[in-house]
């Protein structure tokens, strides 16, 4: 089925299988990289506030192949979780401390972002923003996360800078960084029962290291952990490019092991144009670390 059949069949098995009273309305949600994606919001009666099931997403999945029914349940437990929606609970979220222990933070691309940028709390990093967002329960349907936005940082008569020495505790904390070589991940992905995966005796090992989170989700801000790019320096052994694979993770490459940037500079273009989804891009850019520094530079020219 196409997509305007696929929503159109979620919306009337929700309606079926929901208590009557029910609320279900269809809004254009303003997402990463200016992207806009359609939300399915479930408001039962009586509820203040409801979950935002996105439909494009889930229909990515059935393209993929899960079954329809397999969706609409997952969607419905999620509907149903009384335990989520109790995180969700407005006076719950307008008390700061509360919500503190939860604050987190993300990457995102500064440029593609300018106009969200005007409306929520951030800081800049190279080509890439730090923004906040809250880690909530998980949901039949992936974690539960709140982008916070300037009007929240007025309810909660707090600053930027507060909001950012909260997040970078909480995200080493909630969110431990991975450090892992990209053969190990490569062979993890193609694991099959009875297939140790091409290379498990150590030959033919990318000198790679992909660097994410312990959820695998908006990991690329592990790297303003302290300490983490001094020890990607320490596995690589010299100077490396970073590569920002996604808003989930990045790749560290030896600058030995490439003859001339503009070789990743192209690879990270046309990767991003054919195979990340819009939403997840990080950058068109890469980054160098020299160990001289300590810090990370933008290498942006091809």
């Amino acid at each position: 089925m196409n997509y305007q059949e696929f929503k159109s069949s979620v919306t009337g098995f929700l309606r079926e299988a929901l208590p009557d009273g029910t609320e279900l309305s269809m809004t254009l949600m303003e997402k990463n990289n200016g992207v806009c994606m359609e939300g399915l919001s479930v408001r039962k009666q009586g509820r203040r506030v409801a979950p935002m099931i996105y439909l494009d997403s889930c229909y990515q999945d059935y393209l993929a192949g899960r079954s329809f029914p397999g969706i609409c349940q997952q969607i419905l437990e999620c509907c149903e979780d009384c335990a989520f929606m109790e995180r969700f609970d407005v006076d719950f979220f307008a008390d700061y401390r509360k919500i503190q222990p939860t604050v987190v933070y993300k990457l995102i691309n500064y440029e593609k972002n300018r106009e969200l940028l005007e409306k929520i709390p951030h800081l800049p990093f190279l080509d890439l923003a730090i923004v906040f967002y809250c880690l909530l329960a998980d949901t039949p349907v992936g974690n539960a996360t709140v982008l916070i936005r300037n009007s929240h940082l007025k309810m909660w008569h707090i600053t930027c800078g507060e909001l950012y020495r909260d997040a970078r505790d909480n995200s080493r904390r909630l969110l431990p960084a991975e450090l892992r070589p990209m053969g190990e991940v490569l062979r993890e992905l193609s694991w099959e029962p009875g297939n140790g995966g091409a290379g498990e005796d150590g030959e033919d090992e990318l000198p790679m290291y992909v660097l994410t989170n312990s959820r695998k989700s908006l990991g690329a801000a592990s790297i303003l952990y302290g300490g983490i790019l001094k020890a990607c320096e320490a596995r690589v052994g010299e100077a490396y490019y970073l590569l920002p694979s996604s808003i989930h993770e990045v790749i560290a490459v030896p600058v030995s092991a490439v003859p001339e940037a503009e070789e990743l500079l192209a690879m990270v273009r046309d990767i991003n144009a054919t195979q990340v989804r819009n939403t997840e891009i990080l950058s068109d850019n890469i980054y160098l670390y020299s160990p001289e520094s300590g810090q990370l530079s933008l290498i942006e020219h091809s």
